[in-house]
């Protein structure tokens, strides 16, 4: 399945933005939030310290909520609660290079890895080492940059998932 979304320019922004199917139809949206004042005026004064996004499903009903644990401990690896409609598990960042940039978390006994390589703009979606999804963006430079084309190659994940924890995985790298 093909999907397609536009980013907003802004990194700090927290308009919503409208997932596609690949004919054109409304399938979700999704938007970045903050819980409190002091969430947005830490995330303003410190480079996005704060990444919260909800999704919605066609009907307008939420579908995900991923929200950042904020620790001491996880300032140095970030981790983040995910409730995906009845399931709840918790991803986090096994980056050790900031050229290749990695989330890690395991949802019904599937072992799901989020990567990024150098130079390369395509992140992928891995299930015991296979591509099960990637997205693309489609140009170089603003505003062909924020275009996003999602490709789902396998029925674990879906639309909500793959879109949601990119756009996490795009707010921290």
């Amino acid at each position: 399945m093909i999907y397609r979304a536009k980013l907003p320019l802004l990194r700090m922004s927290t308009s919503p933005i409208i997932l596609r199917d690949e004919m054109g139809n409304h399938v979700g949206t999704m938007r970045r939030y903050y819980s409190t004042k002091k969430q947005r005026f830490l995330s303003f004064i410190f480079d996005n310290i704060v990444n919260n996004v909800h999704v919605f499903d066609k009907e307008g009903k939420l579908y995900a909520d991923i929200q950042e644990i904020n620790t001491m401990k996880t300032l140095i690896k970030e981790k983040w609660n995910v409730r995906l409609g009845e399931e709840s598990f918790v991803c986090e960042t096994r980056t050790k290079l900031k050229t290749n940039p990695q989330f890690y978390y395991e949802k019904s006994n599937a072992k799901v890895w989020i990567k990024k390589d150098f130079a390369d703009r395509v992140t992928r979606f891995f299930i015991d080492q296979k591509v099960v999804a990637h997205v693309n963006i489609e140009g170089f430079l603003p505003p062909k940059s924020c275009h996003l084309t999602f490709t789902i190659l396998d029925s674990r994940l879906d639309i909500y998932e793959v879109a949601s924890l990119y756009y996490v995985f795009n707010l921290k790298y």
